[in-house]
This record gives structure tokens, sequence and C-alpha cells, in this order.
């Protein structure tokens, strides 16, 4: 038995030896992570998050290769640049300060900026393009309760942001009887790719048809600065105006919703026709 516990003892001490002896994998972090380049133009640099970052700096592996790169960020956060909460792994956009290259003038989490974004938009009545805002107002607020119940319906537009620049639309409805209703919605926008430039989201409507109408007749490119990012809340400014974005489980179901709408909707119409 002793004999027995004596070579044991020797077996475990042989293996924890060599254990020790054996160097960890070496593995080159210089490597790009990422072979595409920026845009012309586009002054960002680009990276994942590293394990360092605080409330007061943010540790970057750059897409371009190289050492990690550190970055104070309480200006960014000072002048409500910082958007996201990053962490371990997310995929960064930061602005630097060209006078302090450890400085950030602005930070965004592209990672989570990505994922299904509605906002609520109201029909307009039709034929009401003479009237002022203040008369459309008053208009919409002396209609009786049955007409705001049947046709004031809020619908969800939006987009989808995925991975490979890749987007699509959301609030599209299908088979709807807007054209006898009184009212109309603005068409909503066919985006189909999304990127990144300069701290700014540049979402691109590309050419589509749809049984045999073509709902984009040339490219458009909106760009929309950030104004807030955080968990399920997105604000973007377009054209001076400040859009508010709450976030959706995903678009089927975000479209599942405005279909819904407007089939209720387009039941009432109906009813109202018999």
């Amino acid at each position: 038995m002793r004999t027995y516990l004596i070579a044991a003892m020797l077996t475990a001490l042989f293996i924890m030896s060599g254990c020790k002896g054996k160097k960890p994998q070496k593995t080159n972090s210089k490597d790009p992570i990422s072979l595409s380049k920026n845009a012309p133009g586009d002054k960002t640099i680009y990276g994942l998050a590293c394990d360092g970052c605080t409330d007061s700096v943010i540790v970057l592996l750059p897409n371009a290769g190289g050492d990690p790169i550190t970055f104070n960020v309480i200006k960014a956060k000072k002048n409500n640049q910082f958007f996201g909460d990053p962490g371990i792994g997310d995929w960064l956009g930061i602005i630097v300060n060209p006078k302090n290259k450890h400085e950030a003038q602005l930070v965004i989490d592209l990672d989570e900026i990505k994922g299904t974004w509605t906002y609520q938009v109201m029909p307009k009545l039709k034929d009401v393009n003479k009237l002022s805002k203040r008369s459309i107002r008053m208009l919409i607020a002396n209609m009786p309760d049955s007409i705001k119940e049947t046709y004031m319906i809020p619908r969800e537009y939006g987009f989808t942001l995925a991975r490979q620049s890749v987007a699509s639309p959301v609030g599209f409805i299908m088979s709807s009887n807007d054209e006898e209703s009184p009212v109309e919605y603005p068409t909503p926008r066919w985006y189909t790719e999304w990127h990144a430039y300069n701290g700014k989201i540049i979402l691109i409507q590309g050419e589509k048809i749809i049984n045999g109408v073509k709902i984009n007749k040339h490219i458009i490119r909106d760009t929309l600065s950030v104004a807030y990012l955080h968990n399920d809340s997105l604000a973007l400014i377009k054209n001076g105006n400040i859009i508010g974005f709450h976030r959706q489980k995903d678009a089927r179901s975000a479209n599942a919703k405005a279909q819904a709408a407007a089939n209720k909707q387009a039941a009432k119409d109906k009813q109202k026709l018999k």
C-alpha cells in the first residue's frame, strides 16, 4: 500500500512539473482584425473594446492591427459624445482629438446600435396641404371619437441594422385599404445598407421592386447624427430634427404589429361601408 502511495505521489509531481514547463501558445495581437479600410475621409478609429475599460478610459484593439490603445473618454462623456455602454469585445468607433492622440472626442458602440429600431408615426388627413399646422390640429381635435379610433391609428416605422452593413426596413404594410381612407401615412424608407462615418450613421436606400412596382427610383443616402444611445433607446438627428427610437425584439414581430393594426383599420373601414 505504501509503495502504491509513493508511486502516485511521484506521478502527480511529474505531471505538475510538466504543466509548469509548458509555455502558452503565442498569438500575434498585432495582426489586423479586419482587412476592410476606412472610406475616404473617415477619420474614425475602429476596433474592439479590450479588458481594462473603465468609466474614464477605453482600451481599444484597432482593426488595423497593432497593440491596444488607451483613450481618455472623460471629455467625450462631458460633451455628451459617448454613445452606448461598451462591453469587452464590442465593436467601437472612436474619433480622436487631433491635438491629443490619446483623448477621444467621440465614442460610439456600433455593436449596441445593431438591432431593430422603430418610432411611431401618425397619419395625416388627405387634401389638407393648404391648411396650417394649427388648423390641422384643430380639425383633428374636433373629430368625433369614432373617426379618431378608426383612422388616427399610429404605426411603427424603422429599420434593422445587422452585420456586414446590411439594413432592412420596418413598417411596410401590404394589402392595406389606404386608398379609400381619408388619411395617409408617410412612405417609409426602404433601407438596404448602413455604414458608420465620422461618428455618424449613413442609411442607404437602394432600388427595390415589390410586385412589379419600383419602390425606390434612385439611391438615397440619409446621414444621421447620434444624439443618444443607451439600452433600448436611440435618438438620431436628421435634418435638424430629433427622432426617438425604441428597440424591438426583431423586424418580424415589429412588422406583424404594424400589419395587425392596418388589418384592424381595414376591417373597420369595410364595416362602415356596409
